[in-house]
């Protein structure tokens, strides 16, 4: 068989094992050693492939990743500009600003029609079976000549990309993290031809293609190694106008795959790749799955469903949640709460400005099919994300938990602490020092943060609003309990909080203007504003405006701000006419220094009036505070002459009834708009609606009491243990810091929900047998 048409069989096969007949009838099998070549030339190449992504998506959106910066190579090339060299693009949003002519580099600044338009030079379609489906990832980019598969598709940890400023594969290894998710055989068809308006090397007129797999470890090679197909040590080759690669062009009906030609760029097949995804119509599925990883995606690209399935559509534009966010006609369709998305930013020393992007989607959302959680983004892809109950246990938000979604921008953090900061696989990221600082910086502003703590409370209103409870009984049940064991004192806290109220007022809807008409100080005494700030932390100035929340970061025609002396804003947000910054002195000021703060806002009719709006006031450099003294955000508190201290009491917690629909549920545990903890018994469980129905009428509030307060001590107690052991000391000094998933964490809610869902299986029929007495047991 010649090499066009060995081709055209393995493409056309949608199983590994299918493959491996074809290579076996052309000669190519696995027990023909001398066809098949080490990956990157590097026998012992496993360490590296399966030590990239632990996803399969993370893995899948390298190859997307690879695609993009083989489009913005080609552009670069065919204008002639040398990537490495000084003309080119200082980034990935100038590079698609130059040469796709893109406003600001930003796809949110294009219709829907004009991404989609984009997106054509872009594919992902999905091929195959329903249960075991193949994937082709397509790209109308500089391709490569055959003779120069080995020094890139098939290379390893070379400097391919290395100081090419507008691209993001940097590593030389990522797009290999999809082998372990191919099947048994870890198999990936690559076929490519070099642009025509590019220069390539003899062979740029052919297509190239060979076959990447697994050997399996054997008597003679104790590990799997991966290798690629290269008879004579060469990549096979034919000539050809196109090769047919891509699917009809429609969307209504499944569109046929392998039908419409690719006259030059990449293709890559991965066999039967396994994922979460694949599970259904990729339109819906595999879009939710890609866009946990890209949010927002420098293009965008076509992804496309040629299996049979019932469905509206079978192909659509991904261009990352950020870039449809507010896209729909009607407000009302719009999937995220009023206000959002929302903006702020971190400015740390030595780590470099974090802007980031806050959206909270509405509770109608299924939380399946919207990223959400808190994740560090770079040019849009997700390099890694905090563990996902940060924000109920650390922000303390339960009831946005589902549907926040917080991405922090770290393309402009510095060089350095970013390559110590970020995993190479570009999933994780490494908990150093600059890990702790950065996630305490962001806990303490999102915590701040005026709209979420709103939201937060709106929603547990809402939720709550129709739970009864008693306090009164509750006060007398405890008071009794108290009496019978002291110990159980050791449950509480100490504090003055008995029983919390549901629900925030009614807020005063904010209506904002795109171009605000003034931007002030909301504090500005005659004589000037003047803030004292300790020179190791940061102190809150306040200002006032009419601009909408999108003010500063929005695509189109967004505000400026700058600060003189510059780079002293070390966090910053607007919200519904409230600019928040917490201010540091210079990182050279000595305390009883005074300096002189101008800031100035400008936007587009700012600058046609050229009248920015501008505020004044002076910090004064305090001396050093003790962090373990400080207040909030680092500033020190200090009591009010007569302040008296009141006597400690008890912070005993309410329980509070609702009908859960999971009725294995027994209790939840989590946190009110305050940050408190709040209990909630199901009064739908399972093991107490049974127990209700053999028991006879009058004794149904006592078993309630039984289920209800016997599942609160044992949650308490569950909380008071978690809290001691996370304080046992180290064997070489210092607090036990906790880690997820490592047992002792401090506040792990769900865990003590689940736990107590066993106990209830046994709290009723044991507190029965106790109440009784033992003379029941042996009767």
């Amino acid at each position: 068989m010649d090499d066009i048409t060995l081709f055209d069989r393995l493409l056309h096969a949608e199983d590994e094992a299918e493959v491996d007949k074809i290579l076996t009838r052309a000669g190519y099998g696995l027990d023909n050693e001398s066809v098949w070549h080490p990956l990157g030339d590097m026998p012992n190449n496993r360490s590296v492939v399966t030590n990239q992504q632990t996803e399969a998506t993370g893995a899948f959106v390298e190859k997307i990743v690879n695609g993009i910066d083989a489009l913005l190579m080609a552009e670069c090339l065919k204008r002639k500009i040398e990537p490495k060299g000084p003309a080119a693009p200082k980034g990935m949003t100038q590079a698609v600003h130059d040469f796709f002519d893109v406003r600001d580099g930003l796809l949110a600044n294009l219709t829907a029609k004009e991404q989609t338009e984009l997106a054509k030079r872009l594919h992902v379609v999905v091929v195959g079976e329903k249960t075991t489906p193949c994937y082709l990832i397509i790209d109308k980019g500089e391709g490569q000549t055959p003779d120069d598969f080995p020094n890139t598709f098939l290379s390893l940890i070379r400097e391919n990309k290395v100081g090419i400023p507008f691209v993001q594969g940097k590593y030389n290894c990522g797009g290999t993290g999809v082998l372990p998710f191919c099947g048994e055989q870890k198999m990936q068809l690559i076929v490519s031809r070099r642009h025509p308006e590019v220069a390539g090397n003899g062979t740029a007129q052919l297509w190239g293609f060979t076959i990447v797999r697994r050997v399996k470890p054997s008597a003679t090679r104790p590990s799997s190694m991966y290798v690629y197909l290269a008879p004579s040590g060469r990549v096979l080759r034919f000539e050809a106008d196109e090769v047919k690669v891509l699917p009809e062009d429609r969307s209504t009906v499944a569109p046929r795959p392998y039908s419409v030609g690719l006259p030059y760029g990449t293709c890559v097949k991965l066999y039967n790749f396994q994922w979460k995804g694949g599970r259904g119509i990729a339109t819906l599925e595999a879009r939710y799955e890609l866009e946990r990883f890209l949010h927002s995606p420098c293009l965008p690209f076509r992804l496309t469903e040629t299996r049979q399935y019932n469905a509206n559509y079978f192909s659509t534009t991904v261009a990352g949640v950020w870039a449809t966010i507010g896209l729909d006609d009607a407000p009302e369709d719009d999937k995220v709460e009023a206000g959002f998305p929302a903006y702020a930013e971190l400015n740390l020393r030595d780590v470099g400005t974090l802007p980031y992007r806050i959206a909270v989607f509405r509770d109608s959302v299924n939380p399946r099919h919207v990223p959400h959680g808190v994740f560090f983004t770079v040019n849009g892809q997700v390099h890694g994300s905090l563990p996902s109950d940060f924000v109920s246990r650390h922000l303390k938000f339960d009831y946005l938990k589902d549907h926040l979604l917080v991405s922090i921008d770290c393309t402009a953090m510095d060089p350095t602490v970013r390559e110590d900061f970020f995993m190479a696989s570009r999933d994780r990221v490494r908990k150093n020092d600059v890990y702790d600082d950065v996630v305490e910086r962001l806990k303490e502003a999102l915590k701040d943060h005026p709209g979420l703590r709103q939201l937060n409370a709106a929603r547990r209103k809402k939720e709550i609003e129709d739970t009864l409870s008693d306090d009164e009984e509750t006060r007398n049940l405890f008071s009794e309990l108290l009496k019978a064991d002291p110990m159980l004192a050791r449950l509480f806290g100490i504090g003055d909080r008995l029983i919390a109220k549901a629900g925030p007022g009614a807020e005063v809807p904010f209506s904002g203007k795109k171009f605000p008409t003034y931007f002030r100080l909301t504090k500005n005494p005659s004589g000037g504003l003047v803030k004292t700030c300790p020179v190791n932390a940061t102190c809150r100035v306040d200002f006032e405006t009419d601009a909408v929340n999108d003010y500063f970061k929005r695509p189109d025609s967004p505000g400026s701000i700058s600060v003189d002396p510059p780079n002293i804003i070390e966090h910053s947000h607007l919200w519904n006419g409230r600019f928040t910054a917490q201010f540091r002195c210079p990182w050279d000021a000595k305390p009883g220094q005074r300096i002189d703060v101008t800031v100035r806002v400008n936007d587009i009719q700012t600058e046609g009036r050229n009248a920015p709006f501008v505020s004044r006031f002076t910090l004064v450099a305090d001396r050093e505070v003790d962090p373990r003294r400080s207040g909030t955000n680092g500033v020190r508190t200090r009591s009010r002459p007569g302040d008296r201290t009141p006597a400690p009491t008890l912070a005993i917690p309410e329980l509070k009834w609702k009908a859960f629909d999971d009725r294995r549920v027994s209790i939840k545990v989590s946190h009110d708009e305050e940050g408190q903890l709040e209990y909630f018994a199901n009064s739908n469980n399972m093991h107490l609606t049974d127990a209700l129905v053999r028991a006879k009428e009058d004794e149904h509030p006592l078993i309630k009491y039984w289920f209800g307060y016997g599942l609160l001590l044992c949650a308490l107690g569950m909380q008071k243990e978690q809290q001691e052991r996370s304080e046992v000391p180290k064997a070489n000094g210092g607090s036990r810091v906790s880690e997820e998933g490592d047992g002792y964490e401090t506040d792990d809610l769900d865990r003590i929900s689940v736990h107590c869902d066993g106990i209830a299986r046994v709290i009723i029929p044991l507190i029965r047998t106790l109440y009784r007495g033992p003379q029941l047991v042996t009767s």
